[in-house]
């Protein structure tokens, strides 16, 4: 029902109650819909208007023609022309980077949720259902604000619908004044949700959710005790554990298993997304795609080898078999060489149907991104929208949330190491080693976070909280170019090498691009509207 409702009223909600906008916090109300009257006398008018909130949701499927991690050393894209090469180059700037609609709707989300909270009262209805969805529409407020704050740091805090007769030069808040009001709200709301919903309901913010979004925003704020609180608390719910498929936690059939605790749902063929399309191999007989997202080198030497060891420090590697026994994480989220899919060897080799130098949307690294890729559905990719769901927040999260924190707080203590343990072992990799320091731990939760989350959106965000991307995000990134019968080493009649290659070189300025620029068009018409350093 969440989704029917969501989708079935998407044209008209989008609309209600609201002024539509261009890059301003205003959104103009067309004449030919509903009046508001309509609207806040209807109670099933009134959910359709909270679920229009739900659809602001950001998802790492549709920021455009890549991925998050495609501007991070994880990745690279196969288009020359997407956006987040210019987060690769670091040539972007007030007016034209590569995410700044997150602004606009961010705002007018969050202006949506304003008009709500202003109106439930007057409502009448069934007391148990405002309560709930007041619950959600404070935790979809305090989300779009944490979503501002990870972009700029602190930004002005609206808490009314404005209209044109309010002064709209509106100063920035400081990040600990929107940090206070985030975690407010998300206390607020996790007291006013439900730990769960019946079927019907499924995609809505629950008490877990809330909790869990806490956790997080605390944990990048380095409120180690508060964070590690917050997660222990959705541990301690009992509501949420790991799906034993680590592969499958991200294919439609699965959507909404027990590991998810919060997502953007998706429904095709009434609202689907085109992640599978974007990025499946280029020209591969077992599923066709653009090609997208491509692994880096310096990814797939993270992925362990199964004695839980890196490639170098392992017996288990045989370097004319580079893609034997690791890390299961690694098979279900890259496609290598020869990995079969859809029936179909992928040829990412030398003169391979999806190889380097194939087609100008090929690989630039010699690896595609198998992960949320549904072999089921793949010769299809070119024709129809996907609707496997794009999970926001999963408890695999929660537990390295957790570990994170309460290493930072009191070292690795006992439960930091069951944390990642119990991540590690759903894939049956050995628990980490005895005696590590606190310092030793930070290394380990990093790497699990990198490979655990991998193309999640979590590593564009770790390097810059954690302060490292200025070391992670210059220079070299490397892929492999596998000659046409297998060859790792040596070099081509043209004298180009086989193995590891150098891809790209990138730029991160530390200067700057920790915090992204105000967009242009708000400096413009805000004369209270200061940039970020820098910019």
């Amino acid at each position: 029902m969440m989704k029917q409702l969501r989708y079935i009223f998407y044209s008209l909600a989008i609309t209600l109650g609201a002024w539509s906008c261009s890059g301003d916090f205003l959104e103009k109300k067309p004449l030919d819909k509903l009046s508001d009257a309509a609207v806040w006398n209807d109670l099933s008018l009134i959910e359709t208007f909270v679920n229009d909130i739900y659809n602001n949701l950001p998802s790492g499927f549709d920021r455009g023609w890549y991925m998050l991690a495609s501007g991070t050393d994880d990745a690279e894209n196969s288009y020359a022309w997407p956006a987040s090469q210019a987060f690769n180059r670091g040539d972007y700037y007030p007016s034209n980077y590569p995410l700044s609609g997150t602004w606009s709707n961010a705002y007018a989300a969050i202006r949506k949720t304003n008009i709500f909270l202003e109106r439930i009262d007057e409502v009448e209805g069934n007391e148990e259902w405002k309560k709930r969805l007041t619950g959600e529409v404070k935790f979809l407020r305090a989300f779009y604000y944490f979503e501002l704050t990870k972009f700029y740091g602190g930004v002005p805090l609206i808490t009314k619908s404005l209209t044109l007769d309010d002064d709209l030069s509106i100063s920035r808040n400081t990040y600990e004044e929107c940090l206070t009001f985030i975690i407010s709200e998300l206390d607020e709301a996790a007291e006013l949700l439900p730990e769960a919903y019946g079927t019907a309901d499924l995609g809505r913010a629950t008490k877990g959710a809330a909790l869990g979004i806490k956790g997080r925003a605390l944990l990048y704020a380095e409120k180690w005790d508060e964070s590690a609180a917050a997660s222990k608390a959705v541990i301690d719910l009992g509501v949420y554990s790991l799906f034993e498929d680590y592969e499958g936690i991200f294919h439609a059939e699965n959507d909404n298993n027990a590991e998810v605790v919060f997502d953007k749902q998706f429904q095709e063929p009434d609202y689907g997304h085109w992640g599978q399309l974007f990025n499946l191999p280029k020209n591969h007989p077992g599923g066709r795609g653009w090609g997208g997202t491509n692994p880096t080198q310096e990814l797939v030497d993270m992925y362990e080898m199964t004695d839980g060891n890196l490639y170098q420090d392992s017996p288990l590697y045989d370097p004319a078999k580079p893609y034997e026994n690791r890390d299961p994480r690694f098979y279900a989220s890259v496609f290598y060489d020869g990995v079969m899919f859809g029936g179909a060897p992928v040829q990412s080799r030398v003169g391979g149907t999806s190889g380097i130098g194939s087609h100008g949307d090929a690989t630039k690294t010699g690896y595609y991104m198998r992960k949320f890729m549904e072999e089921e559905r793949a010769g299809d990719a070119e024709s129809v929208a996907a609707g496997n769901n794009w999970i926001i927040m999963r408890y695999a999260e929660i537990l390295l949330n957790y570990a994170e924190a309460k290493n930072e707080s009191e070292g690795a203590v006992s439960d930091v190491y069951e944390a990642v343990n119990l991540v590690r072992a759903r894939v049956n990799m050995p628990p980490l080693p005895g005696g590590l320091s606190k310092e030793e731990m930070r290394e380990k939760i990093r790497h699990e976070r990198r490979i655990e989350l991998a193309f999640e959106e979590h590593r564009f965000w770790d390097v810059r909280r954690w302060k490292i991307a200025e070391n992670v995000l210059n220079g070299k990134i490397h892929g492999v170019r596998i000659g046409p019968n297998g060859e790792l080493s040596g070099q081509d009649a043209n004298g180009k090498p086989y193995g590891r290659i150098e891809v790209e070189s990138r730029n991160f300025d530390p200067s700057k691009h920790y915090l992204f620029p105000i967009p242009q068009s708000e400096i413009e018409k805000n004369s209270n509207m200061e940039q970020n350093p820098g910019w």
